[in-house]
């Protein structure tokens, strides 16, 4: 089936919305994130999305293919506005950024629990309609490239430490959704797996630093989860 003008815009597509477009995709979206926290991924269908965001759902296919393509859509819209507010929450230190990578998808994983748990289950199963790895390469990526340009790593590096935050983040909000990893856990889970992608490609004093942060997010993870 071929896509409207508004899934091209949706998807990367240059083609300009018209208000009217515009207005109807961002409340389909908006529809969509409401459903996904109220009834979850496999409570959620077209025809429901259809009905609650006033649109015809042949209207509703002809702009998302399927459902999976329309949460794609929406845990990709998620996604950047997430990365955006990254900045806001930075503090000090050469290695802020990523430490708030870190907190700042915490707190929004478990700020609205059930639609995390949704759009998961589409980044698991369809990772390439979301493009998160494009996502963390666009946002995270500008950030490492300023690191490669003061030699803190080497600038080939830079898409394979991209991809690997990608890949563990998502790994790391599976396991929550699956209830293996607690909620109070979850930030210091975050915090780790920040270090240990950025460790190997550290040196010095920022090595030390992110290999001291890593045995701080341990002991917080020991302290709220039983091991054997």
């Amino acid at each position: 089936m071929a896509r409207s003008d508004d899934v091209t815009e949706d998807m990367g597509g240059h083609r300009a919305l018209t208000p009217r477009q515009r207005e109807r995709r961002e409340r389909i979206l908006s529809t969509t994130y409401e459903l996904l926290a109220e009834h979850g991924y496999d409570g959620v269908s077209m025809k429901m999305i259809a009905k609650s965001a006033k649109v015809a759902e042949r209207t509703l296919f002809n702009i998302y293919s399927s459902k999976d393509l329309l949460i794609a859509t929406s845990a990709r819209e998620r996604s950047d506005g997430i990365m955006l507010s990254i900045m806001d929450n930075v503090g000090e230190g050469e290695l802020a950024y990523f430490y708030s990578l870190a907190d700042t998808l915490a707190y929004e994983t478990l700020a609205a629990p059930s639609l995390a748990r949704g759009l998961a289950t589409v980044l698991v199963r369809n990772p390439d309609l979301v493009g998160l790895g494009e996502i963390y390469e666009r946002h995270v990526g500008e950030v490492l490239k300023d690191f490669a340009e003061r030699g803190r790593i080497e600038a080939h590096e830079v898409s394979i430490i991209c991809n690997l935050f990608a890949m563990r983040i998502v790994s790391l909000i599976t396991l929550w959704s699956g209830g293996t990893i607690a909620d109070n856990a979850l930030n210091p889970h975050m915090r780790l797996a920040v270090c240990q992608v950025l460790a190997p490609h550290l040196a010095g004093d920022l090595q030390a630093e992110v290999l001291a942060e890593a045995r701080a997010a341990v002991a917080a993870i020991r302290a709220v989860e039983t091991y054997p």
